[in-house]
């Protein structure tokens, strides 16, 4: 052997031991990935998936090794537990570093999509089953713990089974259906008894997974009016108004709460909107009406606080009657909703005598006498 040809061949030994070397960081990754188990200790857990990640990372860095289809499942798997160490660690008391979780659900997602989209498909039902399994523990859970009607936990196994599912690229369509059952119950529960902070948790988690949902919205929506926070209720009303802009009971919803800030012009506004929308909405035309009568109501008192030489008085209660003519749509709405509200009657005869006219004020008075 020549001397040229001598450092031909080991030339070719060192790049076939170097490919060799890379294609081993793919099987040490794999062979600790079969070791890992997140239920088996946090610690020993957290320990082998981190040294998986060091031989993986290798492989990936690798021109031998970074388009193999094997090292995109490991890789797949390992970012993916580094994921799970790190919700363990969560339930401790650890603080994630949601940056870095961010990053490693974007490397789980890309390399099982390589190992999906492959045309051979060699290692596809190897990722199906791995995400598969965890997929069935989340969704079984959600089903026990919704059994024992611990609804939050269900929906965060619910939520968690269809989450876990998208690491695929695929939708859990039943998860995703019994998380927003539950969440919906739950979150409806608190809201009642005003543990705002924790529905606004549970919110966050509905949105993060089911962005624009128009349930999740409405209850941003409700926490906001709780919390007297109108600024970012007509942020979410806005929003929501974007997704289905003849949605009534939004300006409805809005309109009521006005109305509890006593912030009567803009209670106004809202609930016209929604009439507008649907002008047979007799919650709408109620409200409307109740507006108008206890604003009508105030200015009267305020009238009478004034001196009655005070030119303010006239123009108190010239705004007065204005709006108890204003009621009268809506309250004739609402005769023939409830045609045997004697309250109804009375106010629609009271707002028909504010607009002059006397023939309509007696049918009402009469009938609401009868």
């Amino acid at each position: 052997m020549n001397m040229k040809t001598n450092i031909l061949f080991i030339a070719f030994l060192f790049a076939a031991g170097f490919a060799f070397n890379q294609k081993k960081n793919v099987t040490d990754a794999a062979m600790l990935m079969k070791k890992y188990n997140p239920m088996a200790g946090p610690e020993k857990a957290k320990e082998t998936v981190t040294k998986a990640k060091t031989f993986i990372d290798l492989a990936a860095a690798n021109d031998e090794t970074k388009d193999d289809m094997k090292m995109h499942l490991y890789r797949g798997m390992v970012y993916f537990g580094l994921i799970e160490v790190s919700q363990i660690d969560a339930m401790s008391g650890i603080a994630p570093d949601e940056a870095l979780l961010e990053k490693y659900t974007g490397i789980s997602m890309e390399s099982f999509a390589k190992v999906l989209n492959d045309p051979k498909g060699k290692y596809a039902p190897d990722a199906e089953r791995f995400i598969g399994s965890r997929v069935d523990q989340y969704f079984n859970m959600g089903l026990g713990m919704y059994n024992n009607k611990n609804f939050e936990m269900a929906f965060m196994s619910f939520a968690g089974a269809y989450q876990t599912k998208t690491f695929l690229g695929q939708e859990y369509e039943d998860a995703k259906v019994n998380a927003m059952a539950t969440y919906r119950y739950v979150v409806d529960s608190l809201i009642r008894v005003e543990e705002l902070e924790k529905a606004e948790e549970l919110t966050d988690v509905a949105n993060e997974l089911f962005p624009k949902d128009m349930t999740v919205l409405t209850n941003y929506i409700n926490i906001a009016l709780k919390n007297g926070d109108t600024e970012s209720s007509e942020i979410y009303i806005k929003e929501a108004l974007e997704i289905d802009p003849n949605n009534k009971q939004l300006y409805y919803i809005l309109g009521t709460s006005f109305i509890e800030l006593k912030q009567n012009e803009k209670a106004e506004t809202n609930l016209l909107k929604a009439i507008q929308i649907d002008p047979e909405y007799v919650n709408a035309h109620s409200n409307l009406a109740a507006l108008y009568m206890d604003w009508s109501i105030a200015l009267g008192d305020e009238a009478r606080d004034l001196d009655y030489r005070d030119p303010r008085v006239n123009e108190l209660e010239d705004k007065k009657k204005a709006l108890l003519t204003k009621a009268i749509p809506s309250l004739e709405k609402m005769a023939i909703a409830f045609p045997d509200n004697k309250s109804v009657m009375k106010n629609l005869a009271m707002a028909y005598r504010a607009s002059g006219n006397e023939e309509k004020f007696k049918e009402w008075y009469d009938k609401s006498k009868n």
